[in-house]
């Protein structure tokens, strides 16, 4: 059988979906929207919204359509889609003071930290902050689920209709971000231990070199976004008064961030070849910072080299 293009594909899933929802789901609205994601990659997302609910999450068809491309059945897919929103139902009405009440929000609005020659459309919509040659945005934590966060990004309308600007999101962000997503801040050889289950105390510390680290990780603790942790200038103090001002800063992701005494790697050509490389083998687009490394200084916060 003829496989279906992408378009047909979408088509099918809005059509089909509900045959293999329960029926509390008989009547729910099946939608399709692009959604524009960081690095202004854009996906196609579905919203199945029960009635009794004003909230659905939204599922990207993209990654279903690849499996359905290499092999997957077609009702294996749409089982699978099922799968995700009945086990993502919302059984409350969300209450969108959440959002619209500026006085229960602005102790949740947290930064992030993405490129900003790669996000002109999406930046079109959101308040912003340069830092170097990226931008800090601002998102509402709305809650957590384990080790993952909700959120909600702080849109133009948004911010106009709290009657604020963008220097008071940027404070409030700025003093939220160390007590909502405390920063995390590993020298390399610990963080492949925690992966492998290495330790300098047990028989296999000999895998992994502990001697003299000179590359480390900066993240946050849910290991998401974490980029924005170079905005906490309380653990980037503290980065300083260990290793001194002389190191890089390399973008890995818009998750985490490497740090490298720069005795180590002088060559900064090397370093921007090794970090477009890396981008373009090992990041997912939506996940990439930059292309370049970077400098920092307490007086002057990042620099771009």
């Amino acid at each position: 059988m003829k496989k279906m293009k992408f378009e047909e594909f979408t088509s099918a899933v809005v059509e089909k979906i509900r045959e293999y929802l329960p029926e509390s789901f008989a009547t729910a609205s099946v939608d399709l929207q692009t959604v524009t994601k960081n690095n202004d990659l854009k996906l196609t997302g579905l919203t199945i919204r029960s009635a009794n609910s004003n909230v659905s999450p939204t599922i990207y068809l993209e990654q279903f359509f690849d499996r359905y491309q290499n092999g997957e059945e077609m009702s294996r897919v749409l089982e699978n889609i099922a799968d995700i929103r009945i086990r993502h139902e919302v059984s409350d009405v969300f209450d969108v003071n959440q959002i619209t009440d500026f006085g229960r929000v602005k102790g949740k609005i947290v930064p992030r930290l993405i490129g900003k020659k790669w996000n002109e459309e999406l930046l079109k919509d959101r308040p912003y902050t340069e830092i170097a040659d990226l931008a800090v945005t601002y998102h509402i934590l709305l809650g957590e689920d384990g080790d993952t966060s909700a959120s909600a990004a702080v849109s133009n309308s948004l911010m106009a209709s709290w009657n604020t600007d963008v220097e008071e999101l940027h404070r409030l962000a700025l003093n939220n971000l160390p007590v909502l997503l405390p920063s995390t801040f590993q020298s390399m050889s610990d963080v492949l231990g925690n992966l492998f289950g290495y330790t300098p105390e047990n028989e296999n510390a000999d895998a992994i070199s502990y001697a003299d680290d000179k590359m480390f990780v900066l993240s946050n603790s849910h290991r998401v976004n974490g980029a924005a942790a170079l905005l906490d200038r309380e653990i980037m103090k503290s980065i300083v008064d260990r290793l001194g001002e002389d190191f890089f800063i390399l973008p890995s992701s818009v998750s985490e961030i490497i740090i490298v005494k720069a005795d180590s790697y002088m060559d900064t050509d090397v370093l921007t070849a090794m970090i477009q490389e890396v981008n373009a083998a090992q990041v997912a687009p939506e996940e990439r910072l930059s292309d370049h490394p970077y400098r920092y200084s307490l007086e002057e916060g990042l620099i771009s080299i």
